[in-house]
């Protein structure tokens, strides 16, 4: 068996020294691979968070007391029958609006006309008897002045004829609460307004042993709305009236002699204060159970828009002021009160605290923590922290919604 020859390696003319000249290009290569993964592997911050921002708007304000209460009408009738029998007609459709005087129901008559008819017989035959009282009275006077009777004949003739006299002052009152009695047969409005539907057809018996409730009559026309007023409000609108010298005549509610402190009126609908008044009355004391005074605003009401009962809302012009104005979404709160967050000219965000105002539409007043050169963070408020850097967009006003 042959020996097992092992292949020899073919020598390759300079392979040794070809050697450390691919090394040093490996390396080479792995070097640069390392240096660009190193320089896309490195961090590099985020921008700054853009924010809008804008300064405080300036002008006046005009401070209010705000409060609620609910529609009252300027006068409520209820209609009843004041006599007993069965209701003839109804003279009206219901909803409508009535004048004063108007006919709405009958009753029948015919049993109070006889019962006058029958009163102004008695007066007459009562009358009667009391001029021929008075006649034979002279008679007596005359005789007893010749001696032909005696001083007690007269007495007793000036008696019948006083009982004749009171027999007919009786009848006559009888005469009077007949004819009152047919009168109540006819009920007239007694105001002007709008009526009910009627309580009790025709046909029916009303007014047995008690006086019926027939409809009601509502005058709208002006309504008026009732609020009771807190007595730290109270206290200072005196003392402001106080401070600026009340003129001489000026009754409580007044701004000035006669003339009477204005307010405006928002029903549950709707947002803004449409509807005009004045306040018409104030309570001479407070209340000692509640510790508020009643208060009563008067509207005309001319087109009826008002109905009794509607809740409503009212605010009372107090007094006008310059004051900063920002909107309310950029006026944030916590357990220490309202902030607002400002930007810096570091453009570095800050938290002050700020003493707020009434409300002006959709913008708050701030009455003090900003200057009219702050510019407050009015949209993105989430993305701005305090102590962080941002990029601030100036918004041209500050109003919402620009």
């Amino acid at each position: 068996m042959d020996e097992y020859k092992r292949p020899r390696s073919k020598h390759v003319p300079g392979g040794a020294a070809r050697l450390p000249l691919l090394l040093s290009v490996l390396a080479t290569a792995l070097a640069a691979g390392c240096k660009d993964g190193d320089s896309a592997n490195t961090y590099a911050p985020p921008p700054p968070p853009e924010v809008i921002v804008a300064n405080p708007v300036e002008r006046d304000v005009t401070s209010y007391l705000f409060y609620a209460g609910v529609v009252e009408a300027s006068e409520t009738v209820e209609l009843r029958a004041r006599v007993q029998g069965f209701l003839q007609s109804i003279n009206f459709k219901p909803g409508q609006r009535v004048k004063k005087g108007d006919l709405l129901f009958v009753i029948e008559k015919s049993e109070y006309e006889a019962t006058v008819a029958q009163t102004k017989a008695m007066a007459a035959s009562a009358r009667a008897t009391l001029d021929l009282a008075e006649t034979t009275l002279e008679r007596a006077e005359e005789a007893f002045k010749q001696g032909g009777t005696s001083d007690l004949e007269v007495r007793e003739k000036k008696a019948a004829k006083d009982e004749a006299k009171a027999a007919l002052d009786l009848t006559n009152a009888k005469l009077t609460q007949a004819e009152l009695d047919l009168g109540f047969c006819e009920v007239r409005s007694p105001i002007e307004g709008r009526i009910s539907k009627n309580m009790v057809d025709a046909g029916n018996l009303v007014g047995r042993g008690e006086s019926t409730l027939l409809a009601e009559i509502v005058q709208a026309t002006p309504a008026f709305v009732s609020v009771d007023v807190s007595e730290s409000d109270v206290l200072a609108i005196r003392r402001e009236r106080l401070k600026h010298g009340a003129e001489s005549g000026t009754e409580p509610g007044q701004v000035a002699p006669g003339q009477w402190r204005p307010c405006e009126l928002a029903l549950s609908d709707e947002s803004d204060f449409s509807v005009a008044g004045r306040i018409e009355y104030v309570a001479p004391q407070v209340n000692r159970d509640t510790g508020t005074l009643l208060v009563r605003a008067r509207f005309e009401n001319e087109d009826e828009l008002l109905l009794a009962g509607y809740y409503a809302r009212l605010r009372f012009p107090m007094s006008t002021a310059k004051a900063m104005l920002v909107p309310e979404a950029a006026l944030l709160s916590d357990q220490q009160g309202r902030y607002a967050l400002i930007v810096n000219a570091e453009n570095k965000v800050e938290s002050r605290r700020v003493r707020i105002g009434g409300l002006d539409g959709g913008m708050r007043a701030v009455e003090e923590g900003l200057s009219a050169t702050d510019r407050i963070v009015v949209l993105g408020v989430l993305k701005a922290r305090p102590g962080s850097v941002v990029t601030p967009t100036v918004q041209e006003s500050a109003a919402p919604g620009r």
